[in-house]
């Protein structure tokens, strides 16, 4: 009895032995389990599920799609940015830009605007090519210019410039809200101004240094002092221009002047992605009308949706009793935009009677300005077909502001006189880039003010342009060995 009790207990402590090992394996496997499945779950958070897996790439009919449309939809509108929360620098970014711009007045603005308005109905009326010029890069141009100027010349660069009663103290602090208001005012925007003062090396001590000041603090201008002898110099002011458009104008001067002795340059760039992407699929080509009534073929842009373009906004107006139309296509966050304006007359005008490019210009000018123009409606009813161009630009623009009243700024005697004596605009030049696609626009503008210096006195060397007398004389006793008169020099090998 005391033998069978004694090989239970044994049995019954062998049964439990065994049992509890069997449950710790089942444990520890049970373990590893759960920790595999927390792995699992580390290599696929929800949120990184989210992003990976939208509902155009988890469709199995199109396992993976790379429909590059519907990429660049994505890129440009970015839908996640509006479901989340934005990084609160670039907010904090937004609002500093946003205070700068509700700084700049109304007057500047306008002032601007009309110059804009002006210049570009000198330049563009009448002319069949394509033109494009940046009233922000003139504008802060000659803005710089007319701290050089004083008397008759302040005068009237005030009255063509549109600044009124404004002095040039409050004008210089109004385009420094202007540039600083541009500055991080869109993440998806690329913005950028850049100015810089060129002075010959042996005249920059004539130069007075309030002028210097008040460019460096209200325009953030460079400073170069350089040989305007050198063609170096040359390639020095044309690689700085190309640097600050990012290589789209590379080239602004071909040579300085014998008597030029400043360059004031102001170099704009612009890429901005749209708000909602063109799609590509959907461009097509069709004919396109010329201003003399001849086709030609252009490549037209436009959305496979209508009815969630939010930002874009479609308009129709009555120019000479004709009916144009207007559109405005956003940049970004929606603070910049793109407008067009085209006739759009009923089908059963005869062509030769639709009113031209020109008309539609001239009627802005008339304004002086685009109020009341400014397309509002949603564009669900209506279809935007808009041709891809890109072209560049390039026009003196001193005979346009002679035309507008400016003749003393170009005046020796005038001119900036209230920065060095005889010093006077010689030249203005404008260049400017534009390309229009798919994606966005990107787009380039500088304007370059070359000042001489007038009068003998002012300049320390000989310049030839006029006949000219000269003989050949033996130094040691004065003998003349020729003697002789230059009126039109010829050279031939």
């Amino acid at each position: 009895m005391k033998k069978f009790f004694l090989l239970f207990a044994v049995a019954f402590l062998f049964f439990l032995v065994t049992g509890c090992g069997s449950s710790d394996d089942g444990k520890n496997d049970s373990g590893d389990s759960g920790d595999s499945t927390a792995d699992t779950g580390d290599t696929t958070e929800p949120t990184d599920t989210g992003d990976t897996t939208e509902p155009v790439d988890t469709d199995p009919a199109e396992p993976g799609d790379t429909d590059p449309t519907e990429q660049d939809d994505s890129d440009a509108a970015e839908p996640s940015d509006t479901d989340e929360p934005e990084d609160p620098a670039v907010m904090q970014a937004y609002s500093v830009a946003d205070a700068h711009a509700e700084a700049v007045s109304k007057e500047i603005v306008e002032a601007n605007t009309r110059l804009g308005l002006n210049i570009f109905e000198k330049l563009a009326i009448g002319q069949n090519e394509n033109i494009m010029i940046s009233p922000l890069s003139i504008s802060i141009a000659m803005a710089m210019a007319a701290n050089g100027t004083e008397n008759e010349s302040l005068a009237e660069m005030k009255e063509v410039l549109g600044y009124g009663e404004m002095d040039l103290p409050t004008v210089n602090e109004q385009f420094r809200e202007l540039i600083a208001s541009l500055v991080s005012a869109d993440k998806d925007m690329l913005l950028e101004i850049a100015n810089s003062v060129w002075l010959a090396d042996w005249f920059a001590d004539e130069i007075k240094e309030e002028f210097i000041t008040v460019l460096e603090e209200s325009y953030d201008a460079e400073l170069f002092k350089a040989d305007f002898g050198d063609d170096e110099t040359v390639e020095l002011i044309n690689s700085w221009v190309a640097e600050k458009t990012h290589g789209k104008i590379d080239k602004i001067i071909d040579s300085i002047g014998p008597q030029t002795v400043m360059h004031l340059i102001n170099a704009v760039y612009f890429k901005a992605a749209w708000s909602i992407a063109f799609d590509k699929e959907a461009t097509f080509t069709d004919k396109f009308i010329l201003a003399d009534g001849t086709e030609t073929e252009a490549d037209y842009m436009g959305f496979k949706e209508y009815s969630s373009l939010n930002g874009v906004k479609y308009g129709d107006y009555l120019v000479s009793d004709q009916k144009v139309a207007g559109v405005r296509i956003p940049y970004g966050r929606d603070a910049f935009a793109f407008y067009a304006y085209v006739a759009n007359p009923d089908y059963d005008t005869p062509e030769d009677e639709v009113i031209g490019v020109d008309e539609i210009i001239s009627n802005f000018v008339k304004k002086g300005s685009f109020a009341g123009d400014m397309p509002s409606g949603a564009p669900n009813y209506y279809r935007i077909y808009l041709p891809k161009f890109k072209f560049e630009y390039k026009e003196s623009l001193v005979e346009v502001f002679k035309s507008l009243g400016l003749e003393k700024l170009f005046e020796d005697d005038y001119g900036m006189s209230a920065v060095a004596p005889s010093l006077y605009v010689s030249e203005i030049t404008h260049k400017t880039y534009i390309d229009v696609n798919e994606e966005g626009t990107e787009a380039a503008a500088v304007t370059d003010i070359a000042a001489d210096v007038g009068g003998p006195a002012n300049f320390p060397g000989f310049y030839g342009r006029r006949p000219f007398f000269f003989f050949i004389r033996d130094e040691r006793n004065g003998t003349i060995l020729f003697m002789g008169k230059v009126e039109k020099p010829e050279y031939e090998e």
